[in-house]
Order: structure tokens, then sequence, then C-alpha cells
């Protein structure tokens, strides 16, 4: 049995763990979507009040904040070219934009790359701290800020859009790889040049490179690139993240009130004072719930914008879910259950019949009102039932069909 595309750029990485090289892993109808998709990305950005954070413009490799007004006053077409946008606002300087957290100004964006990146995922699995996406776009040569490395545990993927081609080097080299993160960067690129691997990437082609490696990127024409960072972070962060996020689900095992400790007493035990394994089954559960959340809106760490849907004036509609964003469940007490949707936390009332209709919803199913009404009713008031279905709609974790 032959490898698929992503089963291969996989092995060549050595499981995510050295720089890798993929032939055409988008077709042309993808990077077609992804494109005007970005400019949505663009478009919701430019309307957002602190536009100092996320977004890096350079003119000449300097770095440079004073454009962003023009950008405001023209702000893209979703059908525009951002060639021809760029032009717009950059005139024939050499110039490069870098935006990050693109998942968070466009659910639309971040559907169409959790399908891209799912077979990554199936593949090598989910990163504790979930996925991400920022993008490069220009003509400015190489990489403004030299050759680095990106954050501690943070692996990229660059998926290559065009339309010119991007040349793309990389050290992995010891002598690099033991450098400290953050510690140091390379100016002097073409003196170190002959050292590094190059690799010609084309539009549809991916890149692969782990936290570690030095690298850089050389875009002379002007291009757009996509990156997904794969963020498996330090153990000890995570722990600490861990430790805060437990403390903030407010869990409770114990009604008791701690003793006072000695005044003359020269340590106080750690076990005398806490319930060790009240700690670990409060962080087993936080840890569980961070992951059904990150597994419910296709491994991207941020959940989807909120967005007021109209409900249906009909009652002639059935719902069907996504299947990138599968929904979860998970039962409190006799009273509660929670509702993972897109990495969005529901808190609803106790129905015996809807972990039988989330079933049917994640196999594809597609679940006309009366079929949902007669399921839910009598456990839910119809009050109830709209409201889950409006939950649902405004996290854009399902689709209507009116009929």
């Amino acid at each position: 049995m032959s490898l698929t595309k992503w089963e291969s750029f996989h092995d060549d990485s050595k499981k995510l763990t050295k720089p890798a090289s993929v032939k055409q892993i988008l077709l042309k109808k993808d990077i077609d979507e992804i494109k005007i998709l970005i400019n949505d990305v663009l478009i919701q950005f430019l309307k957002k009040q602190d536009l100092h954070i996320g977004l890096k413009t350079y003119i000449n490799k300097e770095l440079r904040n004073d454009l962003i007004d023009k950008m405001v006053s023209n702000p893209p077409k979703l059908d525009e070219s951002l060639k021809n946008w760029s032009s717009q606002i950059f005139g024939k300087e050499k110039f490069g934009i870098i935006l990050i957290g693109l998942e968070q100004y466009s659910n639309a964006f971040a559907e169409k790359a959790a399908k891209v990146v799912r077979p990554l995922l199936e593949i090598a699995g989910l990163p504790l701290d979930g996925l991400s996406f920022l993008f490069f776009m220009g003509n400015y040569g190489f990489t403004p800020f030299g050759v680095h490395k990106d954050a501690t545990g943070e692996d990229g993927v660059l998926f290559h859009l065009g339309p010119a081609n991007k040349q793309f080097y990389t050290w992995d080299d010891p002598k690099y790889n033991s450098i400290e993160h953050h510690s140091k960067v390379f100016h002097n690129v073409e003196e170190m040049q002959k050292e590094g691997e190059k690799y010609e990437l084309e539009p549809g082609d991916a890149m692969f490179i782990p936290h570690y490696v030095y690298h850089v990127a050389n875009t002379p024409e002007f291009s757009l690139s996509f990156v997904l960072d794969y963020i498996n972070p330090p153990k000890d962060r995570f722990e600490n993240e861990l430790i805060k996020e437990a403390a903030e689900e407010n869990l409770t095992h114990h009604k008791t009130f701690e003793n006072p400790v000695n005044l003359n007493a020269a340590s106080v035990s750690l076990k005398k004072i806490i319930d060790l394994e009240s700690i670990k089954a409060k962080m087993e559960i936080t840890l569980s719930r961070k992951i059904t959340r990150l597994k419910s809106n296709g491994g991207i760490r941020r959940k989807s914008n909120k967005v007021n849907v109209t409900f249906p004036n009909t009652e002639n509609f059935a719902l069907k879910s996504k299947s990138i964003f599968p929904l979860y469940l998970e039962e409190i007490d006799k009273e509660r259950i929670l509702l993972y949707a897109r990495g969005h936390t529901i808190h609803l009332k106790q129905n015996s019949k809807l972990s039988q209709l989330i079933h049917q919803l994640n196999n594809g199913e597609v679940l006309p009102l009366k079929n949902i009404q007669e399921k839910l009713i009598p456990y839910w008031d119809l009050q109830d039932v709209f409201g889950f279905i409006q939950e649902l709609l405004n996290v854009e974790a399902i689709t209507v069909n009116e009929f």
C-alpha cells in the first residue's frame, strides 16, 4: 500500500523532528479558496481596535507602523487580488506583512485550515497547546528579522500559496540547535547560505520546520504563505498553566476547613495540609476538558468567534453538524451537562436523549427540527430546545438546511 503525501511528509520529517518539504500538498482549488479566506482575515483584522497587536509591517526590511491608517482606509475586497491591494498600499516598495492568530478573525478560515491539517493530526496526534496560524505576504526578499528559531515548542508547517516561488533555508546543525531560543539571530544570510540546506517551494508545496532549527526564507517576488504553528509546550510551562486552569475551574471536592499550623513549627508538611489525590483528580478533569475543547475545535487553540445568527422563521429546517468540528458531552451530575462545540463549553440542563442526538449529528445525519423536538421533549421544553440550537448556531458548529 503506497503512502499518502501526508504520511510521506511525516516520515521524511522523522515524525516532526527534522526539516522536510513535500510537493503539491495543496490543490489549486484549495489555494484559491484559502487566498479568499485570508482576504476575509485581513478585512476583519483591520476592523479591530488594537491594530498594533499581531501585525508586523516591513518596508525595505525596516519595521514600520505608519501605514496602518492607510490599510484601514483601504481594506482589501473579498474577491480582490492581494497583490493588487498591496500595490495600492506599498507602491513599488519592497514590503512584508506578517499577521499572527489568523483563526481569531475568521471562523470560515479556521474551518478551512482545520480541514487542511486534519490528515497531519490523524498521523502525528494533537499537540497539547493546539494549533494556531499566521501568514507572510510580500516581496521582501529574505525574512526581515534574519535567520532565526521559532518559539520554544512551536513547530511550523509553512504552506506556500504563491504565485511566485519561495526559497527556504535551514541549518539543522548541533552548533546552531544548541543555542538557546530568543538569544541570537543572524543577519549574515549570504555568508551562511553555503552551510544551509536549500528548498525550492512552488505554490501548493509545504515545508516543516522544528522549533529548534534555525531557518530563513527568501521571497524576492510577491507571494503569500500561511503557517501552521503546531504547539507542544515545554512541560514546566504546561504544568503551570494546567494548575492555573484547574483553579479557575472552581472544582470542589471538600467541604471541610484546614486547621491552623503551629506558629513555632520549623516546617509544614504538604501532605498534612493538601490532599494530593484531590489535586490530581482536579487536574485530570481540567486536562480532559482542555483536550475535549481542542478536539471539538479541530485542534485549534482559540475557540470560534460567537456570531449573531438569526433563528429560522420557519419550522421546515434541519440541522447538520460539521464533521471537522465534532460535538462532545460531559455529564456533571443528575441536573447538569456540558456540551463542547468549537472550543466553547456550553452549560445545559440534563437530558437523557441528548447523547443519542449528538451521536447522530456527529455521524453526519441531517436532523429535521420535528425529529429533534420529538427526541428532546418532554425532558426539555420548547424554549430549551430552541436555546440549544441557537447556542450551536452562534458558535457556527452546525449548519441549517431549509426545505
